[in-house]
């Protein structure tokens, strides 16, 4: 259920006065059709929604940044450095952070040698879906050489 999805992350001003946030609010739903949220972050579907919120918080100045987000489902394991590439959001939904992270799967190999070569490389997965491993895109060639060490191909899946 690997989904591509947007994050606009906006920074609400202290200085102005309540009706200014309500009317971002408002304007918000206008624009796009909001998937779900993470504090300040709203996370769309659709890329021109994402766009348009995004020159819409810069024209209100309080533009923060925009996030390539990947949308995974209920059933991903997640490692214990999962925070430090994604989150999970309000409405308990996980995404990754798609700039920070690479993906792959096993294509060959034995079974007992695909297994030495998984636990290998256990302690630097982000997390895995189904037959899909994330990790650190700065840990391609580590996670290469372990499956040269094992005999084993990997397959990265890149956009």
């Amino acid at each position: 259920m690997l989904k591509n999805m947007y994050g606009v992350e906006m920074n609400p001003p202290n200085n102005k006065l309540p009706g200014f946030m309500a009317q971002i609010v408002k304007k918000t739903a206008e624009l796009a059709k909001v998937f779900d949220r993470d504090k300040q972050l709203v996370i769309l579907n659709d890329r021109d929604e994402a766009d348009a919120l995004q020159e819409y918080y810069i024209s209100k100045n309080i533009f923060q940044d925009f996030y390539p987000l990947l949308h995974l489902s209920p059933n991903t394991e997640i490692t214990p450095s999962f925070s430090d590439y994604g989150f999970v959001s309000q409405n308990n939904e996980y995404f990754l952070n798609k700039k920070m992270i690479s993906c792959f799967t096993i294509r060959n190999g034995e079974q007992p040698q695909i297994e030495m070569a998984i636990l290998q490389m256990e302690e630097h997965l982000i997390c895995k879906e189904g037959e899909l491993f994330f990790v650190d895109h700065m840990s391609i060639e580590l996670m290469e050489g372990i499956a040269r060490a094992y005999n084993i191909e990997l397959t990265f899946l890149d956009e």
